[in-house]
């Protein structure tokens, strides 16, 4: 059974993981529907903005009984750093009871401050002023002050290593 690819994106790495899975799997990634039918194994692709999750909104509206029959893969793009967004796991949570039932991936993404819109200019901008005057910052917290307006590519697509693997597997079954 082929598996089906779904993503999101703001400015452009999501879709460029999506597509390059799904070339991988021999599929084609597409955006998000509005009513999604999902009928085998899939991968759902999607940025994290804060507690905005285009992947958990979508899995979330779909029948829990159908969450727990269907294998899906639900991969997190961000600018978090690896080793807390492991320990977080913020997409469990978002996804509450759901998370047991929805295998989980993160891969680093990008964030080009030359290209985000003023809205997300300014959110970044309040939220690093605050983080400045936070005593005790956190390594992710010191690495998004450090890296603040400034263009950070971190995509890697080895890293869809794993995601391929999970994939093939839900197909063979």
């Amino acid at each position: 059974m082929s598996c089906t690819i779904l993503y999101s994106t703001y400015y452009g790495s999501t879709r460029q993981y999506a597509e390059a899975l799904a070339k991988q799997l021999n599929t084609t990634a597409q955006q998000i529907p509005d009513a999604p039918a999902l009928n085998g194994p899939t991968v759902i692709l999607a940025p994290a903005h804060g507690p905005l999750h285009d992947g958990v909104k979508l899995i979330k509206q779909l029948d829990p009984n159908q969450v727990e029959q269907i294998p899906i893969a639900l991969v997190t793009v961000g600018m978090t750093i690896d080793e807390e967004v492991e320990k977080a796991d913020a997409t469990g949570k978002l996804l509450g009871g759901l998370a047991p039932h929805v295998k989980r991936f993160y891969l680093p993404g990008r964030l080009n401050y030359s290209q985000l819109n003023v809205q997300h200019k300014g959110v970044m901008r309040t939220l690093i002023t605050a983080l400045k005057i936070k005593p005790r910052k956190s390594d992710n917290e010191r690495n998004m002050i450090d890296t603040y307006g400034k263009d950070v590519d971190r995509v890697d697509l080895a890293r869809l290593e794993p995601i391929v693997d999970w994939a093939n597997k839900q197909q063979a079954t």
